[in-house]
């Protein structure tokens, strides 16, 4: 009832509160607020007779007269003082932003419940439980006339409110709703200077990031200080901060808003964010699965019931209208409210008649109508301005008009027919997306790319630090290349101020293709851009984009001749892996050469620049037969080492862990390597390779068959990953739960954990072998109950992805086995069976193998698997990489001993260390439940 006060329902509040008095004749809060809303509903004789009443009640049951807020009421009714007439006379309270003035036709209609979820929300942040809306609604459905009229009931009950409004166009700085929200704060209440100073590149576009912190360390601690800073607004009055539009976020916005829904939980903070459930792109559907933990409030707008559409029609035209009229427009508008108010002004400017002859198909054709009654010269205006962007400056659009006077006779037109809005001195908002889009798309493409070229020009003139949008609007134009190429390398560089790095990349790739299109005079140029785009591309997670950039660029600095620049391409690929980067199986040879090629030249006298080079062929050739990445992995650490860099050693100590599978006996150096990565990231503040580290230890432990200290590594990783923004490795560390799960002989769980883990990887598009995993992971677990006839299919599919894969065809031939078809499966693989990769999965991969050779009768290929897995007896298959098993290698062992015709005691030890295999799996602890949980028994073979 309060919130229907505040909000200027009191006529509508009256019964409620009628009824509320009557149930508690005592209370005198209830009696004022009856007293009030019958005041404001313009029944002044009827609220004195509830003073009245009040009066009574306390007297005859309590002895006492009324208090003094009662008191102060009842003299105010007799003064009909005009500071009890409601939220529309009372001034306006400080706000930090008040929400824009409602212009005329704008009426609200409806919302009660929505209102009421709102204001629920709110009371319990301002009890110090932090909260988070989330409103979602087709376009036009209301969602900024919601949180506007709410932002002003929250004004009057003393809250701050900020807003920040992603922009649909381009040209946006990257996070640009939080600088918008931050600064309008920091204006009116200024952080301290340490924490202004950590705050900068979100306070200041020109704002340049620690070229020296780790990126991953660096924007945590950019979100660290948002936090802080908005939580120490927070201690002086509830905080309503609101997001307007994330469907259009970058990626940098959805981060930061996911980090402080959990950083402001338990502090005075309403955030609101409103969205088109229509148009949920990828990176916003992570940020919402995300803010799911956080148990958020979530509205949906439906449309508006036929009586609100008759309501709000009534109040925005007054043009008489007929039931049959009304109801046909609420159908025709499905009440959506933009719809229903733009019919209804069109109705009001053609005349009832005019306008139904030719009733609008949608809402474009309503805005096209409307947009059509205006002059010539406003809509000429209007159109410059869908150019410039939901928001227009008056002084860019005079000089592109050439005529101040028309521009503002264009505005003052638009502001009359509710088209746009003013929402500061010399500004211009259209009033919905929608009607900038109407006009947008109603442009050719030529003139498009003319007008963005002249927006650029004069923005460039008036406010060259507005370096987005200058890049924007001459990259959208195609002309000026030289332009748009130095303005989108400053928004680049702004960006990666801001830890924004998908957008950075967006912008070095988009200036890179630029300067390519000028031709081969500008090859060297464009390589020095491809150096930034490579990394940048990486940094965002965009793994197999950056690995396709550097191969092409590779090729180009090689035919340019310049060896230096060669090798500043190779390096710039450079990101933590727990696995490998390329397409598995497959060596790329142009990196590798180009990379030995530029280790013999002039680079290769640079000892950091070798060190990264030597790292880098570590990388490629890891899993090789020959020694080549490990000989190349013991000299870039020795190099880092010598050099101090630290996160040089890191990059470093990375080749060298996936140079770590070539024997058994690489487990202990593994585990070295990486307890020295830990120690080496806490020390020097490195994220990406703390959050490796970790996982690295995990995958050592359960080689080592320690589950609870895997699961320890994994949470440990798991949380760093997500608190520091490294989505790849968090994927990818999931993986485990469906091992796990096997060892439980959960079966069905640890199935749906590999569909679920490889679709969540492969909706990112950061990975290319996501189906391939899933695959493997399918096999094992069918295979471990007998049923690996079931994926026939599949495994043909995988034999004919990787054919270059050895394995590949084992796994085929032991499905066809399974399902009865032998001579078939006999067929299917090749007469030399091929090397096993010295990788991760060399210890599953190779007991496949031998699983092959006992079910397909290959005695020579069984006692050569039987060779190569004795150093493993006391592993189980799949520990190296902790994502599938086929039972302890010792299992294996034991058949493939009893199919060589080895002594039974032979076999019989091989039983034995099975089963001791399988008792610290299983009895040890698991790390996903209680044993209890378990629905059969982990096999033994």
């Amino acid at each position: 009832a309060e919130a229907m006060l505040a909000l200027g329902a009191a006529a509508e509040a009256v019964p409620d509160l009628e009824a509320h008095a009557a149930g508690h004749p005592l209370r005198e809060e209830a009696w004022r607020l009856l007293a009030l809303a019958l005041y404001r509903a313009g029944r002044q004789g009827d609220a004195l007779a509830a003073l009245r009443r009040a009066r009574a009640a306390l007297i005859e049951e309590l002895g006492v007269d009324p208090g003094p807020a009662l008191r102060d009421l009842e003299a105010g009714i007799l003064a009909q003082a005009l500071d009890l007439g409601g939220a529309a006379e009372r001034p306006a309270p400080s706000v930090v932003r008040t929400a824009p003035a409602e212009p005329p036709g704008a009426a609200f209609v409806g919302r009660e419940r929505e209102l009421a979820v709102l204001d629920e929300a709110a009371r319990q942040a301002a009890a110090g439980r932090g909260t988070t809306v989330l409103i979602s609604g087709d376009a036009g459905m209301g969602k900024t006339a919601l949180t506007e009229r709410f932002a002003r009931l929250l004004a009057g009950r003393g809250w701050t409110c900020a807003w920040g409004r992603a922009p649909e166009t381009g040209g946006a700085p990257a996070a640009w709703p939080w600088a918008e929200l931050l600064r309008d704060l920091a204006a009116v209440t200024p952080p301290p200077p340490g924490l202004a100073g950590r705050l900068a590149p979100l306070l200041d576009d020109a704002a340049t990031g620690d070229a020296g912190t780790d990126v991953s360390a660096g924007r945590f601690r950019l979100h660290l200080a948002a936090g802080d800073y908005l939580a120490g607004v927070a201690g002086g009055t509830p905080l309503l901060l609101v997001l307007e539009d994330l469907h259009w976020a970058d990626e940098e916005t959805l981060a930061l808003l996911t980090r402080l829904a959990g950083r402001l939980r338990d502090r005075r903070v309403l955030l609101a964010a409103t969205f088109r459930q229509t148009e949920v792109p990828g990176a916003l559907a992570a940020a919402l699965a995300t803010l799911a933990r956080h148990e958020p409030a979530r509205i949906e707008l439906p449309g508006l019931s036929a009586a609100e559409v008759a309501a709000l029609v009534r109040a925005v035209c007054d043009t008489g209208l007929g039931d049959a009229e009304l109801s046909a427009i609420a159908e025709r508008t499905g009440g959506n409210p933009f719809f229903t108010r733009e019919t209804a002004r069109l109705l009001a400017a053609e005349g009832l008649p005019a306008a139904t002859r030719r009733v609008p198909a949608g809402v474009g054709d309503v805005l096209r109508r409307r947009i059509a009654r205006l002059p010539e010269p406003a809509r000429a205006v209007l159109r410059d301005a869908a150019v410039a962007g939901r928001d227009a400056r008056l002084d860019v659009l005079a000089d592109l008009s050439g005529d101040e006077d028309a521009v503002l006779d264009a505005v003052e037109a638009a502001l009359a027919a509710g088209l746009v809005t003013e929402p500061a001195p010399g500004r211009l908002r259209f009033a919905h997306a929608l009607v900038r889009d109407t006009l947008y798309t109603g442009l050719s493409s030529a003139r498009r790319a003319r007008l963005h070229g002249r927006v650029a020009a004069s923005l460039e003139r008036r406010s060259p630090d507005e370096v987005a949008a200058i890049a924007h609007h001459y990259l959208e134009s195609g002309t000026a290349p030289d332009r748009a190429v130095r303005y989108a390398r400053l928004a680049a560089a702004a960006a990666e101020a801001r830890y924004a790095h998908r957008v950075a990349a967006d912008l070095w790739v988009r200036a890179a293709e630029t300067l390519r299109a000028q031709g081969g005079g500008a090859d060297r140029e464009r390589l020095e851009t491809e150096v930034a785009a490579i990394r940048a591309t990486a940094l965002a997670g965009q793994v197999v984009d950056a690995r396709d950039r550097r191969r092409r660029a590779i090729a180009d600095a090689r035919a340019l001749g310049d060896v230096r620049l060669l090798a500043r391409i190779i390096a710039a690929f450079d990101v933590p892996t727990l696995w490998t980067s390329r397409e598995y199986g497959i060596l790329d040879r142009d990196v590798i050469e180009a990379t030995e090629h530029a280790l013999a030249g002039p680079p290769g006298d640079d000892p950091a620049l070798r060190a990264r080079l030597l790292t880098t062929l570590a990388i490629e050739l890891e899993g090789e037969q020959d020694d080549r990445g490990a000989t190349a992995a013991r000299e870039a650490v020795e190099t880092a080492r010598g050099l101090g860099d630290p996160a040089l050693l890191a990059a470093a100590l990375n080749g060298a862990y996936l140079n770590g599978y070539r024997s058994a006996g690489g487990l202990r150096d593994r585990r070295r390597i990486a307890a020295e990565l830990l120690a080496l990231a806490t020390e020097h503040d490195l994220p990406g390779y703390l959050v490796l580290a970790h996982l690295q230890l995990q995958q050592t432990e359960v080689a080592s068959l320690d589950l609870a200290a895997a699961r320890r590594h994994l949470d440990e990783g798991h949380r760093l990953a997500e608190q520091y923004g490294l989505p790849l490795l968090a994927m990818i560390a999931e993986w485990y739960g469906g091992l796990a799960h096997t060892f439980r002989a959960r079966y069905d769980e640890a199935e749906r954990v590999y569909t679920q883990v490889g679709g969540a990887i492969g909706r990112t598009g950061i990975w290319s072998s996501e189906r391939g995993m899933m695959l493997v992971g399918a096999f094992c677990l069918r295979y471990v109950q007998g049923r690996a006839g079931d994926l026939v299919g599949e495994t043909a599919w995988l034999r004919e992805r990787w054919p270059h894969v050895a394995a590949t065809a084992d796994i085929h031939a032991l499905a066809l086995a399974a399902a009865g078809r032998v001579d078939e499966a006999r067929r299917a693989v090749p007469a030399d069976a091929g090397p096993v990769r010295r990788d991760y999965f060399y210890d599953l991969v190779m007991a496949i193998r031998g699983r092959r050779a006992i079910a397909l009768g290959e005695p020579g290929l069984a006692a050569r698997a039987y060779e190569a897995l004795l150093p493993y007896e006391g592993h189980v298959t799949g520990g190296a990489t902790a994502v599938a098993t086929i039972g302890p290698v010792a299992a294996v062992l034991a058949d493939l001993a009893r199919f060589l015709g080895l002594p039974e005691e032979t076999a019989a030890a091989h039983d034995r260390k099975a089963a001791e295999v399988t008792a610290v799996l299983t009895q040890g602890g698991d790390p996903l439940e209680p044993p209890s949980r378990s629905t059969g028994r982990f096999p033994l073979r």
